[in-house]
């Protein structure tokens, strides 16, 4: 999918993707052989993706023209290439059995109302240049993305839930600035390789 945003398995083998702020914009249905048949929101198809050879998938637009494919990640997700073998995203577990497609910031995003902000710029900084440095930051950053993305979904529309993580975050990015960790506009590291 290359988008940011989630998946989620539905009750009957389908799985159902939604964007970043929570909005359906599609589903998965299982195909006869194996894979899926992947429609829009309104129900249009708009192709399909079929099994690889090594777990992952293969996919193609309604016409039959492959488009990418999917392998196996380490931890349990999928590591996503466009046609030509480049690699566009990475997709975690989550609670719910199903995949986060974003290296999204998911609780101060949903707590300062943008991916974009200085705050998110400073955490998301911190993130890739100290926690994703070292082995223990890069398990602790798969874990937060397998677990923020269903607490959000759950809780993130609460006032308690903001009012809760908004002082913590707030004192965890003064404290970050203080220590010259910057709050200027920031495009997110790839350190997931």
């Amino acid at each position: 999918m290359g988008n940011k945003g989630r998946s989620e398995r539905g009750m009957f083998g389908n799985i159902n993707h939604y964007d970043e702020n929570g909005k359906k914009i599609g589903e998965s249905r299982p195909g006869m052989f194996g894979g899926y048949v992947n429609y829009d929101n309104n129900g249009n198809k708009t192709g399909h993706s079929d099994p690889g050879m090594f777990g992952g998938y293969n996919h193609y637009d309604n016409n039959g023209k492959k488009t990418g494919s999917s392998s196996p990640g380490v931890f349990g997700g999928y590591v996503n290439y466009d046609n030509n073998g480049k690699k566009t995203s990475e997709s975690s577990p989550n609670m719910t059995g199903g995949y986060s497609h974003s290296e999204g910031c998911y609780v101060a995003t949903c707590v300062y109302g943008s991916y974009d902000c200085p705050e998110v710029w400073t955490l998301r900084r911190f993130r890739d240049n100290t926690l994703g440095s070292t082995w223990y930051g890069r398990t602790f950053i798969r874990l937060y993305y397998a677990i923020s993305p269903t607490l959000v979904k759950w809780f993130g529309k609460t006032k308690w839930f903001k009012k809760m993580w908004k002082g913590k975050l707030d004192r965890m990015v003064k404290k970050l600035n203080n220590k010259g960790v910057q709050d200027t506009p920031y495009n997110d590291k790839q350190w997931r390789k």
